[in-house]
């Protein structure tokens, strides 16, 4: 099932048309929304927006240095 892959889903309408063609199920977004943020607590996996433009090596860099890196 998609719920056990791990990937998730990109978007509340993302779920409303896996439930349509995997389960013939016809469910408004809004209650798709309300039943997964509400009822069990879950939010979207969506990646965090990068730049283009930043440097890898100064990223790796920054991540070396970084006090929680220290901590642990």
């Amino acid at each position: 099932s998609e719920l056990k892959t791990g990937k998730g889903f990109s978007s509340y309408g993302a779920i409303v048309e896996w439930l349509k063609f995997q389960h013939g199920l016809e469910v408004e977004y809004a209650t798709v929304y309300a039943l997964v943020r509400y009822k069990l607590g879950a939010k979207l996996k969506v990646p965090r927006p990068q730049s283009h433009q930043q440097d890898e090596k100064l990223v790796s860099e920054f991540k070396k240095n970084s006090v929680s890196s220290l901590i642990s």
